[in-house]
């Protein structure tokens, strides 16, 4: 398919070339319209990569509690490559996020909550408000927004950067969007009791029946996500942050590998987020970065 004018049957074969990376033959075409010459290579994850070979390895990697500049240390290249390959993988897990949620079959039952991190320094907290299916654990939708500082962090954070603008509305709306193209119109949706969820479901889902239960104390494990209850009503969503917590180092309390940036913990949060899905739908092989298309 051409990239410019998208269409497949005005697509000839034009020659090939051997990739100088790794000597490998790659198919050239060129569009009889546009007149324009693209490869095979053009749609592939590996674009204009030098150094391909370790793409699928750190994918596993980033999910696997391990920080950035770890990950450069262990495949021996500088950090700046790895945080390229992060931008990549961030928007092709997102676009595969989007597909999943565009070709699966309707969801009839969903928990969401917000997973609470900062970027930089706790003075500038963030709140990640996330969607998952009550059956699969998988997650169907995401976002990020900024909040205010609590406790005695307030202060400190109102003199030192001002007032921040609360971005916590927002992130749940966006969310909330996002998940009408993968749930039925009677879902039931379950959360705690925080007074914004009623009017959200109400706004987002007028047929849906919207359980609330009571939050709880964190227990030790699970890096206080997992709650020290004996039934947790949310228990699949509860359990879900305990893995995004665990194996996001970015997110892991008491660490010093914060994110610096909003919009780069966004990406990290959805490859962390297709992965997860890759993992519960594991047979034998182990999970694959490719594109999703339904």
């Amino acid at each position: 398919m051409c990239p410019i004018c998208k269409i497949r049957n005005n697509v000839v074969k034009r020659g090939f070339y051997r990739r100088p990376s790794d000597q490998k033959k790659v198919q050239r075409y060129r569009c009889k319209i546009c007149k324009i010459s693209f490869s095979e290579q053009t749609y592939a994850i590996d674009y204009r990569q030098q150094k391909r070979g370790f793409n699928q390895s750190c994918f596993l990697t980033l999910c696997s509690g391990v920080s950035q500049r770890r990950a450069a240390y262990i495949f021996q290249v500088v950090p700046r490559t790895i945080a390229r390959r992060v931008k990549k993988f961030g928007e092709i897990c997102e676009k595969n996020l989007k597909n999943y949620r565009e070709n699966r079959a309707k969801v009839n039952e969903v928990e969401f909550d917000e997973l609470e991190s900062f970027i930089h320094t706790k003075l500038k907290p963030v709140t990640v408000p996330i969607a998952v299916e009550k059956k699969t654990r998988k997650v169907l939708a995401l976002n990020i927004g900024n909040i205010g500082a609590k406790g005695h962090l307030k202060k400190i954070s109102i003199q030192k950067y001002g007032r921040r603008p609360s971005g916590r509305l927002s992130a749940l709306k966006s969310m909330a969007k996002d998940l009408q193209t993968c749930v039925a119109p009677k879902v039931r949706v379950g959360s705690d009791k925080c007074p914004l969820y009623p009017k959200l479901v109400r706004d987002h889902f007028p047929e849906a029946s919207h359980h609330t239960c009571k939050g709880s104390r964190g227990a030790v494990v699970g890096l206080g996500e997992l709650k020290k209850i004996v039934f947790d009503p949310i228990f699949t969503l509860n359990h879900t942050y305990a893995m995004f917590r665990d194996n996001l180092k970015t997110l892991s309390r008491r660490t010093w590998a914060t994110a610096k940036r909003k919009d780069r913990l966004l990406l990290l949060l959805n490859i962390y987020a297709w992965f997860h899905n890759l993992w519960l739908d594991r047979k034998r092989a182990k999970p694959r970065l490719e594109v999703f298309d339904g």
